[in-house]
């Protein structure tokens, strides 16, 4: 088990005076504080802003009583797509990092701030220059298996500290890291420099981010239960069955409750109508039905769906249905 364990990668993004360097000690020291073994590394480079920093951490998932004496070979460098964790404190800078091909769909956690730091770039444009927002968290969104945003800037002032301490926070809440949270706040505890005000910052983002996944717990439990069946619908009449071929027999069984539920039996003839209309050229074109009645199926959807439009009075219907306040 031990030798198949492979280490916890976590990268670190931060600009300049936010705190990433005291971050990635608190991470080691974490990490040490548990009983597990772990490396640090820091990476120096420039933005267009205060200066960016990013730091590599690897942390040994098992801790060290369980590997009968052997030490973990860690990397001094992130692997682009190899990245467990990415954390970082401005909304533009994680994209950068995304855009390197450091996150992956498939294994990537992101933790980031929604707030932004104008690039210079940005800010030399004569008119608006800014890039916008929600073009960047769906890019983001795209190229990670988990997004976790929050506005950690704003929860930094609130606390009256630097965003180090709240993203620490982040980072604990979201379960990765295998030990409690007791030792993340221990850490701060002991490295005794602005003590009152990180354990702040960090149990605002702790209890934020734990609220959201939560939250996000209950709409995945609320989508996967299926205990309730689906509601049945109501047979295809033989009438309207005997008119259409047995291929649009699916499709035309919802449709055709769809439009008695939308209006009325007339409504739902008025429907079979026109589709007869379209039934009949296309078996004037295709006698043998050679293309299995391609054109009369994909009539019967799109007509059911321009028939029975959800304008606002249909929504404000289904939503004070019955079945619905139940579920």
């Amino acid at each position: 088990m031990a030798a198949a364990a492979q280490p916890i990668t976590i990268l670190v993004c931060a600009l300049g005076g936010e705190g990433g360097g005291v971050l990635s000690e608190w991470l080691y020291a974490a990490a040490v504080r548990a009983g597990h073994s772990a490396q640090s590394t820091s990476i120096p480079g420039v933005a267009q802003r205060t200066g960016a920093t990013t730091y590599y951490v690897e942390v040994y998932p098992l801790p060290g009583s369980a590997l009968a004496g052997r030490r973990p070979v860690f990397s001094l460098n992130p692997v682009p797509g190899a990245i467990d964790l990415l954390v970082s404190s401005e909304l533009l800078e994680t994209v950068r990092q995304v855009s390197l091909g450091m996150a992956s769909a498939e294994r990537t956690l992101v933790i980031s701030s929604t707030a932004r730091a104008l690039t210079v770039a940005e800010k030399m444009q004569q008119a608006d220059g800014r890039l916008e927002g929600p073009a960047l968290v769906a890019a983001l969104q795209r190229h990670c298996r988990q997004a976790e945003l929050l506005d950690l800037a704003a929860l930094a002032r609130q606390a009256g500290t630097v965003v180090s301490s709240v993203l620490f926070g982040a980072i604990a809440a979201s379960g990765l890291l295998p030990w409690p949270r007791a030792v993340f706040e221990d850490t701060i505890r002991a490295s005794g420099k602005g003590v009152d005000a990180s354990l702040r910052g960090f149990a605002l983002a702790f209890d934020a981010a734990s609220t959201r996944r939560q939250q996000r717990a209950q709409v995945d439990a609320a989508l996967a239960d299926d205990d309730d069946p689906p509601a049945e619908l109501p047979a295809l009449p033989d009438s309207v069955r005997s008119r259409f071929p047995a291929a649009t027999h699916g499709l035309l069984g919802h449709a055709h409750a769809r439009l008695l539920d939308y209006q009325d039996a007339a409504y739902a003839g008025q429907y079979l109508e026109r589709l007869g209309r379209v039934r009949d050229a296309e078996q004037s074109a295709d006698p043998a039905a050679a293309q299995g009645w391609a054109l009369t199926q994909e009539m019967t959807r799109w007509l059911a769906l321009w028939m029975a439009f959800d304008d606002i009075v249909r929504v404000a219907q289904l939503k004070l249905t019955g079945r619905r306040l139940a579920r």
